[in-house]
Order: C-alpha cells, then sequence, then structure tokens
C-alpha cells in the first residue's frame, strides 16, 4: 500500500542525515528529481546528499547544486536511505552498502515494476505519474517548503525529460499544472533549460548517431527498429554513452515504426532501451528479462555478448508490435 504525501513528509521532517539514490545510468528524472529532494531538505536545515558513482551527464551538469557526491562516509550517520525513480538495488549497483547504512528505508517512483524482496519503511509509487519528480512536487510542497530556481530547474528537467518536453502520450494535465506553476518563480525559463537539456551535443555526438542510424535494423514489415551503440562505437567516435541519449527519439520518428530498441553495451553488460508508440507493451518484455518501466518506455539488462542478445531478445519484441491493438 502507498503511504501518503504528507505522512512521507512528516516522516523526513523528524530525520536528519538523509542519503538520496537516482538509479544508475541517470537521466532527467532520476537527477532533476533527487536535486530537488535534497535542495528541499538542505532548505530545512538537514544534512543530505545525492549517493552517486558515476559521472553527471553532460546535458544534466546544470543540475550540480552542491547536492551529489561519490563519498560513501559523507555522512556518520544515515538516518534513511531513500531511492528516487527507481526500486531495487539491482538499480543502485555499486551503492548497495551506503544503502544499507540507513536506518529508514523508502522508495519514491513512478514505475510499476516492484523489486522482489525489498522492504521499504515508507514508499510511494504512481505509475500514472509522468515523471518522479511530479511526485517530489508534491513532498516538497507537503513539507512546507517554498520552490526557488534551482528545486525549479530540478522539477522541470525531471518532467520534461520523462515527457519528452511534454509530447508522450504519459503527459497529463497535472504534468501542465506543476510546469505552470513553476513559471511563476522568479528567474525561471524554460526555454533555457531546454536548450540546456537538448542543445548542446558535441560534433562526435552527432558524427556517432548518425552512425547508429545508417546501421539500424527493421522487423515485422518495418514496425520494429533496433539500433545500436557499441564500445568500439564510442572509442571511434570518441563519446561517452550518455551522448547517445536522444537517438532512440530518432528511431521512433521514422513512419511506420511501432517500437525501438537501442542496444547499449557496457563493460560489463547489455541495455536494451525500449520505446513503443500506441500499443506495443514494453514494459512486459522488459520484465520477462528482469527489467521494468512503463508500458511505452522500458529497459532491462542483459549479460551476454551483443549477438545471443540479440537472438534472444529481438523475437520477444517483434511479437509485441505485432499484437494487435
Amino acid at each position: 500500500m502507498n503511504d501518503t504525501i504528507k505522512s512521507i513528509a512528516t516522516i523526513m521532517k523528524d530525520l536528519d542525515g538523509i542519503l538520496i539514490f537516482p538509479h544508475m545510468n541517470m537521466d532527467g528524472d532520476a537527477l532533476g528529481s533527487s536535486t530537488a529532494l535534497c535542495l528541499a531538505l538542505r532548505s530545512l536545515g538537514k544534512k543530505a546528499y545525492v549517493m552517486i558513482n558515476e559521472p553527471v551527464p553532460k546535458n544534466l551538469d546544470f543540475l550540480e547544486c552542491g547536492c551529489t557526491t561519490n563519498d560513501d562516509s559523507v555522512l556518520d550517520d544515515v538516518q534513511l536511505s531513500v531511492m528516487v525513480d527507481c526500486n531495487g538495488l539491482d538499480r543502485i549497483q555499486g551503492r548497495e552498502e551506503v544503502w544499507k547504512r540507513g536506518r529508514l528505508k523508502g522508495c519514491i517512483d513512478h514505475h510499476a515494476t516492484k523489486a522482489k524482496d525489498m522492504r521499504y519503511d515508507f514508499s510511494r509509487v504512481e505509475p500514472k505519474s509522468a515523471a518522479a519528480g511530479e511526485i517530489i512536487y508534491n513532498i516538497i510542497k507537503a513539507l512546507g517548503v517554498t520552490i526557488d530556481l534551482d528545486m525549479a530547474n530540478a522539477i522541470f528537467t525531471a518532467i520534461t525529460t520523462d515527457t519528452g518536453n511534454f509530447q508522450h502520450s504519459n503527459t497529463t494535465s497535472r504534468s501542465h499544472e506543476i510546469a505552470g506553476h513553476l513559471y511563476k518563480i522568479e528567474g525561471f525559463n524554460s526555454k533555457a533549460i531546454s536548450a540546456l537539456i537538448y542543445d548542446r551535443r558535441s560534433k562526435n555526438a552527432i558524427r556517432m548517431e548518425s552512425k547508429v542510424l545508417e546501421n539500424l535494423n527493421f522487423y515485422a514489415d518495418g514496425k520494429l527498429v533496433v539500433g545500436r551503440v557499441t564500445q568500439d562505437l564510442l572509442r571511434e567516435c570518441e563519446c561517452t554513452m550518455d551522448e547517445a541519449d536522444g537517438i532512440i527519439q530518432k528511431m521512433m520518428s521514422i513512419d511506420g515504426v511501432e517500437g525501438a530498441c537501442l542496444f547499449k553495451e557496457t563493460d560489463h553488460s547489455i541495455r536494451a532501451s525500449l520505446r513503443g508508440r500506441s500499443y506495443a507493451n514494453m514494459e512486459k518484455a522488459a520484465a520477462k528479462y528482469g527489467g521494468g518501466g512503463h508500458m511505452l518506455a522500458a529497459g532491462c539488462s542483459f549479460y551476454a555478448p551483443m549477438p545471443e542478445v540479440e537472438e534472444l531478445f529481438i523475437p520477444e519484441l517483434i511479437e509485441a508490435v505485432s499484437r494487435t491493438r
């Protein structure tokens, strides 16, 4: 059962020493939501940090407000460990031990997929929320905190990235209502934030994107498109994996495509980023292999070579896009 926004705010008000855990491979919602919550807690005089163990993506570097840390010993006493925009230890790999130090454990997420064998002292999961940032916004309001410009920028980043700049089907009236409130905050400029997120791609990133798009494969009469970002390609183009963000949106813009899969090769795994247009249930396909997300936006990871992953997973995706509405 979901805890209420009010009860979560009450718990947080009574604690000091709080670590916030966004998911690995941070996106705008994970980092934006975590940063906004951290800033709100600090405004109440609390010791709070966003615990990460990877570089902040280049297009999100403006969210660096002194909140993030990779220092496991930054707090002597961790009274609360809280996951934001994720659920389960497999989503915070490399940070499991510091997570366990929290006297209390919490989860704030908008993904329906629940981790097995996880126990939280409180949780708020809203699958109908377009972004975790919408939940965080309401928690901040319940904390009695006045949202300042840095918090507004972080919340807007969370919502705009997870709604595809308010174009995806998960966008709701609440998404726009929250954004509408942010516009009232002095200094807030949505155009400037959008430019920082979307309009700072390097020449190398554009070159990498073109190579991915040149080598797409199509299945199911063009309903499924599959692309790949390999380590060899990253080295060739002198790019990092976070610079591949946005490629799957280009894949989904192709006429006739119902579903897209972008395989991202890391040193230890293959990450499948999935998108659907209208009826393909990508969450169901991802969940079969331990992943999750939403019906039209999901992901999962495999620990096998690319050819084996493709042989195993592409038939599942073909089935997903071939189902009738």
